[in-house]
């Protein structure tokens, strides 16, 4: 680069700090372009996932498990780049704002749906694609009716209204949904009493809850909820004999009901408990549901490799907790040593709460630990994590870790011999979402010359229009009308609780 490009560049540099906070948040973004057309879209989002994840779950595979990560393939070989991930009013984001951003092109206020802070409603891309004649399916691992994937397909206020989420699924009447949430769906549970499984199956759908129904049926519209809330975590469903459907399985169950749809169809496919397992700060959860996504990965890039009129996205929509593997002994030597430990841990905090129940003793949490987490824990340790369950004390703080009593049973088996890991050298920043840039890699035919770099979220928008050829643009917000709007709400809209275990 020449000395007068860079000159160029401090000044444009300039130029922007000097821009109101509105308009810096409006900033010029990289835009690059496919340059071609596909017949089919899967969009994969690994939700609350940084590349701190990646390096765990990289180093994990290569060191403990013997093989290379199917995202880090892709990574090598495929164009990929970072996201910005910033709200209109925040620069944290949460699901909801994160996806209305992929899916509606423009920067929204955390927690609605596919809407303004003004109620003003936009137009899903799924939405648009199916107006097309395109098939859409989504198949997630949280509820089907969770933020991530209902914003790519209905609007709604408040991301939290579930049971409503549910009956717009069928108004809209996507050809698959596949995830948890059956308390939204059964009347036995919901607070209305409607039965939304009779609803369904009076549509048209196949309606399966169970693995087992799910293999005996042939429907081509289908309704798969297969837990009572989220999908359990794959470190349970795998080590602790929880017998759910995996997220590959699911995958391969819609993947050939929406390619016999002759006008092609769109697909969102969400790892979503990768967010969960890192606001609990539980390393192994975050671990295997990583591994569990790598796997449908997998699925999914062979399905476009058999079929190259697809275009295939993988983005991570925020970052979360930020677990990362840090330096441990002299001149960080015994480092890898953590990856080793992390081998010994077999449950979630989620799985251990639920059998360790209200209130626990001493011993039986330290019982919860050697079986389920490989760690001996202290007395004092034991004894936090009982007063963190039965009283609500709370380590190191309630409020940076703010995801409790679940975080304090993390803090409890922090690392403590600092010549040599005796515990998983991972430490965690926060309960919570951060701010950090995430990945972005695309997957086709045509594309492995695509320059990607630094994009901001609402460009995925622009991506995948070019992709099928629809182009319309949703009406955009500043974030000073926002703010005006925000200061006559008494609190802001809550992140569902429910998730924490």
């Amino acid at each position: 680069m020449k000395r007068r490009d860079i000159l160029k560049g401090g000044l444009a540099a300039g130029a922007l700090a000097l821009l109101p906070k509105g308009a810096a948040q409006g900033a010029f973004q990289n835009t690059p372009s496919l340059g071609r057309r596909y017949r089919n879209l899967i969009v994969f989002v690994y939700d609350g996932f940084s590349w701190e994840d990646y390096a765990i779950a990289q180093a994990y595979a290569r060191r403990r498990l013997g093989r290379v990560l199917a995202l880090e393939r892709l990574l090598s070989r495929y164009p990929n780049g970072l996201v910005n991930t910033y709200s209109l009013t925040s620069y944290v984001a949460e699901s909801s704002a994160a996806g209305n951003a992929l899916s509606c092109g423009v920067k929204t206020v955390n927690g609605g749906l596919a809407v303004h802070a003004d109620g003003t409603p936009l137009k899903p891309f799924f939405a648009a694609a199916k107006e097309l004649g395109k098939a859409v399916g989504l198949v997630t691992s949280t509820t089907v009716t969770h933020a991530t994937p209902a914003s790519f397909v209905i609007s709604n206020p408040d991301r939290n209204a579930e049971e409503r989420i549910a009956e717009q699924y069928l108004a809209f009447g996507a050809e698959v949904y596949l995830g948890g949430g059956d308390r939204f769906f059964n009347p036995e549970k919901r607070k209305d009493k409607r039965d939304m499984y009779s609803a369904f199956t009076q549509a048209g759908y196949g309606v399966v809850r169970t693995p087992e129904e799910l293999a005996r049926s042939n429907a081509s519209r289908l309704l798969g909820v297969f837990s009572d809330s989220h999908v359990p975590y794959e470190v349970d469903r795998r080590f602790q004999g929880v017998k759910v459907l995996s997220l590959k399985e699911m995958v391969q169950a819609a993947l050939p009901r929406l390619a016999a749809y002759r006008n092609g169809f769109v697909l969102q496919v969400e790892a979503g408990r990768i967010d969960h397992a890192n606001h609990l700060n539980d390393p192994a959860a975050t671990l295997w549901d990583v591994l569990a996504a790598d796997e449908a990965l997998e699925a999914l890039t062979a399905f476009v490799d058999r079929n190259p009129d697809t275009l295939f996205i993988l983005v991570s929509d925020h970052a979360t907790g930020v677990g990362a593997l840090y330096g441990a002994g002299r001149s960080y030597l015994e480092s890898s040593v953590g990856l080793d430990l992390l081998e010994g841990q077999k449950a979630s905090f989620e799985h251990m709460l639920r059998l360790l129940g209200g209130n626990p003793d001493p011993g039986q949490v330290k019982e919860a630990y050697r079986a389920m987490k490989g760690v001996t824990l202290e007395d004092a340790e034991a004894q936090m994590v009982v007063e963190a369950i039965a009283k609500k004390t709370y380590r190191p703080d309630g409020v940076r870790y703010g995801v409790q009593p679940s975080n304090t049973l993390s803090w409890a088996m922090v690392q403590r011999n600092a010549s040599r890991p005796d515990r998983p050298n991972i430490g965690w920043s926060s309960g919570q979402h951060t701010a950090s840039p995430v990945v972005l890699a695309l997957y086709g035919q045509g594309l492995r010359h695509l320059s990607l770099g630094l994009v901001d979220n609402t460009h995925v928008f622009r991506l995948m229009g070019e992709a099928l050829g629809i182009r319309y643009q949703n009406p955009v917000m500043s974030e000073e009308e926002a703010l005006e709007i925000l200061k006559s709400r008494p609190v802001g809209m809550r992140h569902p609780g429910d998730i924490w275990g």
